[in-house]
C-alpha cells in the first residue's frame, strides 16, 4: 500500500465512513415517511443510522412491542435496499440498562439500590441492614435502599421528575442486566436475525447510571459487602464515604470504592453485553457517564464519548482546558491501546449558543469535527436527527443537525468531509513518542495542553495497561506505538514504581508535568520526528501513518489564521472540504490556515 492508496480512499471514501446520526423517532410513525427521510438521507450521503426511540412517541406505539419491532424491521429492509447500515440503541431513551422500566416491572428487586446511613436502626421493609459500624463509640447503620432513580422515557410524562418516568434498573445485579438482555437484545434479534451482521452493525448503549437519575446516592447492589470484604476493603471506612471529618482519608477510601464500583459494573454490566454483541456478530459501542471514563471503554468494540451542552466549544480556550477536553482522546487512545479499529462521539447535543439554543452553524459543526478528527475520532455518531418536530418536540434538546437544519441542502459536503477524514484515520498510527499517564477515570490535561499548544503529538496511557507495555531500547511499547517518553501529570499510581524503574534503566524517560516546559523546548529545538515550526497556540497538528505513508492533518482551532512553515518536503496537499488534491514538491510548506480551516499535507517518505 502507498501513497496512491491513501488518495484513492480520501478521494473515493466508503460508505463505511459515513456519519451515523441518532435518528430521533418521536412521533407517530408510517411507512411511508420512514422510506422518505431515510430516501433523504441516502441522497445527502448520509449512508447510516441509529434508531433512537425518543419523548413524543405516542403510547399506542411501546417501546420493543410488536407495532415498534415492526417499524423498526421495516427502517432496516428499506436502508438494506440502498446498502446503508443500521446501529440499534438499546433504551428508550436513556440512560440504558432498564428497557423503559420493563426490568423492574419483572422483578422489583431489580430496581437500582443505594447505600445510606443512619445513626437509627429504624428502617422501611423494603430496606436491608447490611451492617453496624461504630466511630467515636457512636453507632451507625448502613442501609441497602432502593436508589428512586428513573431514566428519561419515551412517552410524554415520562421524563426526569415526571411521575410516568421508568424506574432505572440495578446495573451492578448479574441478573438484572441478563433481564436487560432478554427484555431488549434478544429481542431485536429474534424479530431481525437475518439483518445482523450486515445490514444491523451494532447496538449503541448510552450513559448507563448506576443509580439513575435523581439526586446522587452511592451506589450498592445485594451482595456487594462479600466484595467489600474479599478486596479487602475495611467495612468501617464506609463511614468516611458519608462524613468527611478527614478530607485526604474520605479521597482515598472514595477512590477506592468507586475502582470496586468501576469493575463490578465492568463485570456485571459492560462484559455481559459485550460478549453477547461478539456472539451475535455485531460490535459493542458507546459511551459511560463520564468524559474521562477511558477505563470502562475496555470491553466495547467501539469505544465513543460524548460531547454535549458546549462542555467543549469554539472561542472559550474549553478545547484544552478542563477534564471535557480529554474526551476525545479518551475514546481514540483507548482504541489504540487495545487494537480497536474505530472510535467514535455523540456529537453536536445541545452545542447551540447560550443566548439562542438552536444557533449552531455549519461553521460550529466543522469546528467540533476538526476538534474530533484531530484527536484521532473516526466514527461520527450526530445528536440528532429529528424525525419530527410538531409541537414542543422541536423543545427536546435541540437544535436538528439533520434534515431541519439550515445547512440541510448542502449536507452532502458535510457527509464527504466526514468520511474523508475517518477513513485518513482508520486503519492508522499516529506517530508520538509521548505519553501523559493517566488513570482509570482520570484523563490530566494541563501538560496536554502545553503539547497542543506546541504541536507536539501525545497519547494518554492508562496506568492499568503498563503491565501489558513492553520494554526494550529506551521505548514503552504497546499495540503498535512506540512511546520514549513518559509525562506524568497529577495523576499517580504508586504500583507504577516498579515499571518506571526499568523503563529509565533500559534508557526511557519519565517526567513530572512540572518539567513539561522544558521537554517542549528540547523537543521544538532538536527535532527530528515529524516538523520543526513555530509555536501557534490554536494550530493543532497530528502526524499520521497510514499504508506506510506520513500525513500531517492541521487543524486551526481559533478565530483567527494560522500562518507558519512546515520544515518538511510535503508531497501533495488534501483539502477534505473541497475534495482536492494538490502536488506540492518544495522542501518547506507554507501553511496558511483560516480560521477553522483544516488540511492534510502529504510527507516525502
Amino acid at each position: 500500500m502507498s501513497v496512491s492508496s491513501c488518495i484513492r480512499e480520501f478521494e473515493n471514501p466508503s460508505s463505511e465512513f459515513s456519519p451515523m446520526p441518532f435518528w430521533f423517532w418521536n412521533d407517530e410513525l408510517s411507512e411511508k415517511e420512514i422510506s422518505r427521510q431515510i430516501f433523504e438521507f441516502h441522497e445527502k450521503g448520509v449512508d447510516g443510522f441509529v434508531i433512537h426511540p425518543r419523548i413524543g412517541l405516542p403510547e399506542s406505539i411501546g417501546y420493543m412491542s410488536g407495532s415498534w419491532l415492526h417499524y423498526v424491521e421495516f427502517a432496516v429492509t428499506e436502508a438494506g435496499k440502498l446498502g446503508m447500515h443500521v446501529i440499534l440503541y438499546d433504551e428508550a431513551m436513556y440512560p440504558s440498562g432498564s428497557c423503559h422500566g420493563e426490568v423492574v416491572r419483572c422483578n422489583p428487586q431489580f430496581a437500582s439500590k443505594c447505600l445510606e446511613m443512619r445513626e437509627s436502626p429504624d428502617h422501611a421493609p423494603d430496606e436491608n441492614l447490611v451492617m453496624q459500624i461504630e466511630r467515636d463509640g457512636k453507632p451507625y447503620y448502613l442501609f441497602e435502599c432502593f436508589s428512586g432513580g428513573t431514566i428519561r422515557g419515551v412517552h410524554f410524562g415520562e421524563d426526569d421528575g415526571e411521575p410516568g418516568a421508568p424506574r432505572s434498573a440495578d446495573l451492578l445485579n448479574f441478573d438484572a442486566v441478563a433481564c436487560f438482555i432478554r427484555l431488549t437484545h434478544e429481542k431485536y434479534y429474534q424479530a431481525l436475525k437475518k439483518y445482523f451482521g450486515n445490514t444491523i452493525i451494532g447496538i449503541f448503549t448510552d450513559e448507563p447510571m448506576i443509580c439513575g437519575r435523581g439526586p446522587a446516592k452511592i451506589p450498592w447492589t445485594t451482595g456487594f459487602s462479600q466484595v467489600l470484604q474479599d478486596s479487602g476493603f475495611p467495612a468501617e471506612d464506609l463511614y468516611d464515604l458519608f462524613v468527611k471529618k478527614d478530607p485526604e482519608k474520605s479521597r482515598r477510601v472514595q477512590k477506592a470504592y468507586d475502582r470496586l464500583i468501576r469493575q463490578r459494573l465492568q463485570d456485571s454490566f459492560y462484559r455481559q453485553i459485550a460478549e453477547w454483541c461478539r456472539a451475535h456478530g455485531i460490535a459493542f459501542l458507546g459511551h459511560p457517564q463520564k468524559s474521562t471514563d477511558i477505563e470502562l471503554l475496555k470491553n466495547f468494540d467501539i469505544p465513543c464519548q460524548d460531547i454535549v451542552w458546549r462542555y467543549v466549544a469554539p472561542g472559550n480556550g474549553s478545547g484544552v482546558a478542563g477534564p471535557h477536553s480529554t474526551m476525545a482522546k479518551c475514546a481514540s487512545d483507548s482504541a489504540r491501546h487495545r487494537n480497536k479499529r474505530r472510535n467514535g462521539n455523540e456529537c453536536f447535543g445541545c452545542c447551540g449558543h447560550e443566548d439562542d439554543p438552536y444557533a449552531f452553524t455549519r461553521e460550529d459543526m466543522k469546528w467540533y469535527l476538526d476538534w474530533l478528527f484531530v484527536r484521532g475520532c473516526n466514527l461520527i455518531v450526530p445528536h440528532a436527527f429529528f424525525y419530527s418536530l410538531r409541537g414542543k418536540r422541536k423543545e427536546e434538546r435541540p437544535p436538528d443537525v439533520g434534515m431541519n437544519s439550515a445547512f440541510w441542502p448542502e449536507y452532502h459536503r458535510i457527509s464527504d468531509y466526514i468520511k474523508r477524514c475517518c477513513a485518513i484515520n482508520t486503519d492508522s498510527v499516529n506517530v508520538t513518542d509521548i505519553a501523559v499517564l493517566c488513570g482509570e477515570d482520570d484523563l490530566p490535561y494541563r501538560a496536554a495542553k502545553e503539547l497542543y499548544e506546541s504541536q507536539i503529538e501525545f497519547n494518554y496511557l492508562e496506568y492499568g495497561l503498563l503491565s501489558r507495555c513492553d520494554i526494550s531500547d529506551g521505548t514503552c511499547r504497546i499495540a503498535g506505538n512506540r512511546y520514549k517518553i513518559l509525562v506524568v501529570d497529577g495523576c499517580r499510581d504508586e504500583e507504577a514504581g516498579p515499571f518506571f524503574a526499568r523503563f529509565l534503566d533500559r534508557g526511557g524517560m519519565v517526567i513530572d508535568s512540572e518539567k513539561c516546559g522544558d521537554l517542549i523546548r528540547v523537543l521544538s529545538e532538536n527535532s527530528d520526528t515529524v516538523i520543526d515550526l513555530d509555536r501557534r497556540r490554536d494550530l493543532r497538528i497530528t502526524h499520521i501513518r497510514k499504508y506506510d505513508t506520513d500525513i500531517l492533518f492541521c487543524v486551526n482551532e481559533g478565530e483567527e489564521p494560522v500562518d507558519t512553515v512546515i520544515r518538511e518536503k510535503v508531497t501533495a496537499v488534501l483539502d477534505a472540504e473541497r475534495g482536492t488534491v494538490t502536488g506540492f514538491h518544495q522542501k518547506e510548506y507554507p501553511l496558511h490556515l483560516a480560521a477553522r480551516e483544516s488540511l492534510h499535507l502529504i510527507l516525502e517518505k
